[in-house]
């Protein structure tokens, strides 16, 4: 039965305004930025048994591009970043992820990091929108893996605007021999696009690894398809009411 065409529906029938305004409010994100972390970190996904939740908040993520530094090769050379500071490290008292070397086992001191020796300085790292196809990412994230103190990080938008800060404490382990149940991943999403992060600790040097940006694929989050039931609701329960009167 078509219940468009039926004369005893007819009355529920929205106006067409009504349900593009109510489609419109569904495509506006709510709460656009969303900070990650810090959180423990052992591998990027499950590849490797042993990691269990404690791995990439975006490995289970849908994007357009994607890419994961995990400074293996001896290079920071991921399309589209750059480094105001340090350089990658192979050397004593490394502190890699943990899986980088193949094995989920609590150490990672065999593999590669990025190292800044003057860990309250921060280390920011820049998005080229250019080299990365127009779009600037919309999640990025990097791992601490050593360093002293409380670490803050910050993620920056289109013209240097403030997007969040996250500052965490209590995971350093005081130590420097490659120990991996410290590291922590700090990460941020906003839509509107991301230009730069950064990451300082207190004391000493600071090292950190998997470096990690995409651009999300156009679905929207649940939220957003809240905000459209509740506009379509809204307006709906007026036309009835005035439908009523008349």
């Amino acid at each position: 039965m078509n219940l468009s065409s039926s004369r005893s529906h007819s009355r529920f029938r929205l106006p067409a305004t009504a349900v593009c305004a109510a489609l419109a409010a569904a495509t506006v994100p709510v709460n656009a930025a969303i900070l990650y972390g810090p959180s423990a970190y052992l591998a990027f996904d499950n590849t490797l048994p042993g990691a269990g939740l404690s791995i990439s908040p975006f490995a289970s993520q849908s994007f357009s591009y994607f890419h994961l530094e995990t400074f293996e090769d001896g290079l920071l050379n991921t399309p589209g970043v750059s480094a105001s500071a340090g350089s990658v490290y192979t050397g004593f008292n490394l502190d890699s992820v943990d899986a980088d070397d193949g094995v989920i086992n609590g150490s990672g001191s065999v593999g590669h990091s990025f190292l800044h020796l003057s860990g309250p300085v921060a280390t920011i790292f820049t998005f080229n929108a250019v080299a990365l196809g127009g779009a600037l990412p919309t999640h990025a994230g990097i791992v601490w893996t050593d360093g002293g103190g409380p670490v803050t990080f910050q993620a920056f938008g289109p013209g240097n605007s403030l997007l969040g800060t996250i500052v965490g404490s209590g995971f350093a382990d005081a130590g420097h021999n490659g120990g991996t149940a410290e590291d922590r991943f700090f990460g941020i999403s906003d839509v509107g696009g991301i230009s730069s992060i950064s990451i300082f600790d207190a004391i000493g040097a600071i090292e950190v690894d998997h470096l990690q940006y995409g651009l999300a694929t156009a679905v929207p989050e649940p939220s957003t398809y809240a905000a459209g039931l509740a506009v379509l609701g809204a307006v709906g329960g007026a036309w009835w009411r005035n439908r009523r009167r008349a």
